[in-house]
């Protein structure tokens, strides 16, 4: 699992949380050509979106299959604790998180005070 970019500030990654990620799958294939490569993440399936040969996002089963299919938008930042901090005290609400992706990262969930959803992430850093 590689970030689309490593910059801070920018959207690395994006998320399907879907009711049904089988179907999910199913229908993004058909219509952007998108492939799929299932790993184990946190003991449940995760299938990573392969978009020429470059894994842009992922697509997880929702924990609450009533809840309707939805995407986030995952931001890389330098410190995930920080902008998490940062971010409550300027009204938005920290919804999971900040939580460690074993060999992946750390990431949060958050919704900013307009009620809209988004991701920040500090990926582990890798020698170059």
């Amino acid at each position: 699992m590689n970030p689309t970019s490593s910059s801070s500030g920018s959207l690395s990654w994006h998320e399907l949380t879907a009711s049904s990620s089988k179907e999910a799958m199913a229908f993004y294939s058909k219509v952007f050509g998108w492939r799929f490569k299932t790993i184990v993440v946190a003991n449940a399936p995760y299938h990573i979106i392969i978009n020429d040969g470059i894994n842009i996002g992922g697509i997880a089963q929702s924990p609450a299959p009533a809840m309707p299919s939805n995407w986030t938008g995952y931001i890389t930042v330098t410190n995930v604790d920080a902008v998490a901090e940062k971010a409550l005290e300027l009204g938005a609400d920290i919804l999971f998180g900040p939580e460690d992706i074993v060999g992946i990262g750390r990431f949060c969930w958050l919704k900013d005070p307009q009620g809209a959803i988004i991701a920040a992430i500090s990926y582990i850093q890798t020698a170059k």
